[in-house]
């Protein structure tokens, strides 16, 4: 069996950048000057590993208040559609024409997640999507990619990853998962690349990865 699986921001949605805009935005409006650090350390995490972590450093900050006008903001830049990844989807089609086994594993809520999906008219093109609250802690611990392969019935070790980010990477590699990096705002460095088996620049280089890997 083919089966592989997905994270969402960064790898089929350009949204990390219209994420970060609406951190650092939310972050002006409440006097928050860290958000920089806050941005590349939560990069990744769910919801309640990324509120733990304020918790832990900033306990004098209000996150629940952040997180709520951050979610404002973010809907009203992505108010006129989702900005898809360029051949996101020729992949997915490409996956199911050809018989994969396809899942979602993100941090993201799920009714974000759904949003995005539903707007991106990509919901029937995944035979699982895990989400952020489905987990106890999100990556890099490796249970979201547990539960996705559990989902789909895929063995770990024959199955591949998307990702793009450190976090994600270490997730899916700590699953026994082949790794794909398609780098978005965070370049490999020594570490990543021996965690993955190939980093292509953009998902019309996963497909033909994977076209030849098929004809092995």
């Amino acid at each position: 069996m083919k089966a592989i699986i997905f994270d969402m921001d960064g790898v089929l949605f350009d949204t990390e950048r219209v994420g970060d805009q609406a951190w650092r935005q939310a972050a002006e409006e409440m006097g928050f000057a860290q958000i920089d650090d806050a941005i590349f350390r939560c990069r990744g995490l769910n919801r309640n590993d990324t509120r733990a972590f304020f918790e832990k450093n900033y306990p004098d900050f209000d996150y629940l208040a952040f997180h709520k006008r951050n979610h404002e903001i973010m809907a009203e830049m992505l108010a006129d559609g989702m900005p898809i990844k360029p051949g996101a989807m020729e992949l997915l089609q490409w996956l199911r024409q050809e018989d994969w086994r396809v899942a979602l594993a993100t941090s993201t809520g799920r009714e974000s997640t759904m949003h995005h999906l539903e707007s991106a008219k990509m919901v029937d093109l995944f035979h699982a999507i895990i989400t952020g609250e489905q987990v106890e802690h999100g990556k890099p611990d490796p249970e979201i990619y547990e539960i996705a392969c559990d989902a789909i019935g895929a063995d770990p070790g024959l199955s591949f990853a998307v990702e793009d980010s450190p976090n994600g990477i270490r997730s899916a590699a700590a699953a026994n998962l082949r790794v794909i990096m398609v780098p978005d705002l965070v370049m490999p460095n020594l570490e990543l690349r021996e965690l993955t088996v190939t980093v292509q620049s953009d998902l019309f280089g996963v497909q033909k990865f994977l076209e030849k890997f098929g004809d092995l």
